[in-house]
């Protein structure tokens, strides 16, 4: 019997990679996609030695052939796909006013385009196998920070396709799943961009304490096994979507204090 097949945008490290081992610790070929080629190798040697098959290619995103390129190459290599997972993603950290707008548009490039690019070529073998797409969101996709308004919105914008696809695939039987997983350690924040486009460097915050990639990955892979709809990590991010329902005023507070008080905030003298 072959083994189901799963491929994973941004798989080269953080949950991507997490998601990667995963899956392939329960039996699934891997496709991964990336644009760090030394990453890339060293996840498919893991998985190798997991025992299941992985291919990689290095690729832009943001770039429609690129990302038919990766499908293709899956179904050359695999011949069926039964799980998309749109999990690349870049954040930024700036004052709108002083964004370079083209660093606006790379993060809509990269987060949406990249997951409609993704579902637009993979979607034809999904609806074959029934599969599932699962969307790494945010709890961004539905709640807003201030310094962050092009990931907001880009999350935002995922979060309205995948909720739209999912109604549109329903006779289709292909499980539609957003996991919004909230903060985590990762490198994911290292490499915000700043509003010239040049990456932070570190963390804005204290990561000590946050759940692991490798959490995010395991709660996503049963997520998946049980179809969920959405996956809300944390009683905090539990919490969060509820007073963002309820009372959207305290929301729009408690948001604008996280992010005054973090650290080197932008808010501060602004």
């Amino acid at each position: 019997m072959e083994n189901k097949v799963a491929v994973i945008t941004g798989g080269s490290s953080g949950a991507g990679e997490a998601l990667a081992y995963k899956f392939s610790s329960e039996g699934f070929d891997i496709v991964i996609g990336g644009t760090n080629p030394k990453r890339l190798r060293n996840v498919q040697s893991n998985i190798l030695k997991i025992g299941s098959k992985c291919e990689y290619i290095v690729h832009d995103i943001s770039a429609n052939k690129d990302v038919k390129k990766m499908i293709d190459l899956t179904i050359k290599s695999f011949g069926r796909i039964d799980v998309l997972i749109c999990n690349a993603g870049i954040s930024y950290r700036s004052i709108f006013e002083y964004v370079n707008i083209d660093v606006f548009e790379k993060l809509f490039k990269i987060n949406f385009f990249g997951s409609v690019y993704s579902v637009k070529h993979s979607i034809p073998y999904l609806i074959k196998s029934k599969g599932s797409i699962i969307a790494i969101s945010s709890l961004n996709g539905f709640i807003a920070t201030p310094t962050r308004s092009a990931y907001v919105s880009s999350k935002h914008a995922m979060q309205g396709f995948f909720d739209s696809l999912r109604l549109e695939l329903k006779t289709k039987d292909v499980h539609v799943m957003v996991a919004s997983p909230g903060y985590f350690s990762s490198n994911f924040r290292k490499n915000t961009l700043k509003s010239d486009g040049n990456r932070e460097g570190e963390s804005s915050r204290d990561e000590k304490g946050m759940i692991t990639s490798e959490d995010v990955a395991n709660r996503i892979y049963l997520g998946y096994k049980n179809k969920k709809r959405d996956l809300i990590f944390t009683f905090r991010g539990k919490l969060a979507h509820l007073i963002k329902n309820w009372f959207p005023k305290l929301s729009d507070r408690l948001s604008y204090n996280e992010i005054l008080n973090e650290r080197e905030s932008l808010l501060r003298g602004y």
